[in-house]
């Protein structure tokens, strides 16, 4: 992700990884997979990931739509056993 972007996952204290872009005409697709500690309740793990995906098309500059995969920080490694 770019510099502004990554500040955009950081300020809301966030790790990511398996970052995809695709650019279709128009626009990017861009798929984020966002670790949340295993006690983030999901309320507040999904509140979290929908403020990625309204701001950071605000912060490029092309449109895109942004789309965000929410992973338990503690097994994902486990869970996802090839990188993405």
């Amino acid at each position: 992700m770019t510099g502004e972007s990554t500040h955009l996952v950081g300020e809301q204290g966030l790790k990511y990884h398996g970052v995809r872009f695709r650019t279709t005409g128009y626009r990017q697709l861009i798929e984020v997979h966002l670790l949340f500690p295993q006690s983030t309740p999901l309320k507040d793990a999904h509140r979290l990931a929908t403020e990625v995906e309204v701001r950071l098309p605000t912060e490029l500059t092309m449109p895109a739509e942004v789309i965000t995969h929410l992973e338990s920080e503690e097994d994902h490694q486990e869970v996802h056993s090839k990188k993405h």
